[in-house]
């Protein structure tokens, strides 16, 4: 049985600074079915439309807003307050590219680049996902699915 994941996503309002950090979680499913697994990503996927599709139309309702997708990590990311049940919270978030290339990269909320690298460096998971490159700082409003109303959401 693969248990539910959580799944921590960045992106960017088209043509604005301005960064989303989304959690959201794919179900548990089990692993000798592949209908099951392909049916939990299309439910987190969802999730992830859905919540997309809300902060791009929460000011005006008119006009909805492009996102480019910055990138995805699956786990256990730096910092407490990326473990709350709900978000809405401005934080400042840093990230790095893998060596497993776009979409993967690994995301924490720190004080500081200083305090991103010591948690990293301390963290073997982490460390096996083989970051490279320079960590990149953004503002970014962290939200949940716990932060929407997801019953209108088809599966």
């Amino acid at each position: 049985m693969a248990s539910e994941l959580k799944i921590f996503s960045i992106y960017k309002i088209q043509n604005e600074d301005k960064y989303y950090l989304l959690r959201t979680e794919r179900p548990s499913f089990s692993n000798s079915s592949q209908t099951q697994e392909n049916l939990a990503d299309k439910i987190e996927q969802n999730k992830r439309e859905y919540i997309l599709d809300q902060i791009g139309t929460s000011d005006n309702k008119n006009s909805k807003k492009n996102f480019d997708f910055i990138g995805e990590f699956q786990g256990c990311p730096i910092g407490d307050k990326l473990y709350l049940d709900n978000g809405n919270l401005e934080l400042n978030i840093y990230y790095l590219e893998t060596e497993f290339g776009q979409p993967w990269v690994i995301i924490g909320n720190a004080n500081s680049e200083t305090e991103f690298l010591t948690e990293l460096s301390d963290d073997e998971d982490l460390l096996g996902l083989k970051p490279i490159g320079q960590p990149k700082q953004i503002k970014a409003t962290f939200v949940t699915e716990n932060d929407f109303d997801l019953s209108e959401i088809e599966n």
